[in-house]
């Protein structure tokens, strides 16, 4: 990675739980310096400002744009933080706890977001303790206490690996059941 790191600027994306987004400034003018630092130098001005345009459209974020950062709700925020890295358009997507602290409905459009950066053809990694939309991944892994894997595979085939009916119940089964090491 450190020897080809220039290959992986644009290839990774990353968003960490906590929003590590400037609060003073307005969301366009911060997407438009996380942009220019971001992508080539000798992207033009053009090329730039559509990116910004392109990355608030995704995020439905267009009537917001003019706005401080630190005036945005928590999902608003969230949504911001995904977009400087949308800037770069990376293939693969690692994102930590992106629904944490949302409201269900929030939850859901972070999700159904999340999900149409996938189909639009780019890996989306995220880690999550919130289930409710857990049926929209395409593959989901489950950790036992201490790291150890115990499931991989689609939302479906976990209920039925599990035998339970919903996804919070996989956290039942883990704790009350088997040692992490039999999962």
């Amino acid at each position: 990675y450190y020897s080809e790191m220039a290959q992986y600027r644009h290839a990774l994306g990353y968003v960490p739980q906590d929003d590590i987004i400037h609060h003073e400034m307005p969301l366009r003018l911060t997407l438009k310096y996380a942009a220019r630092l971001r992508l080539p130098r000798d992207t033009p001005p053009e090329a730039i400002e559509s990116a910004v345009s392109e990355a608030l459209d995704q995020l439905g974020l267009t009537p917001r744009a003019d706005l401080r950062v630190g005036a945005l709700s928590g999902g608003q925020r969230k949504r911001a933080s995904i977009g400087i890295e949308l800037l770069t358009r990376p293939r693969i997507f690692f994102l930590d706890e992106p629904t944490s602290g949302l409201d269900p409905s929030t939850d859901r459009q972070m999700m159904h977001l999340l999900r149409s950066i996938a189909d639009d053809g780019r890996a989306v990694v995220l880690t999550t303790h919130a289930t409710a939309n857990v049926e929209l991944c395409d593959k989901i892994v489950v950790l036992a206490r201490d790291g150890y894997l115990a499931f991989v595979g689609s939302p479906q085939e976990a209920l039925r690996y599990f035998d339970v009916s919903s996804f919070d119940e996989i956290y039942d089964r883990l704790s009350d059941e088997l040692t992490p090491e039999a999962w």
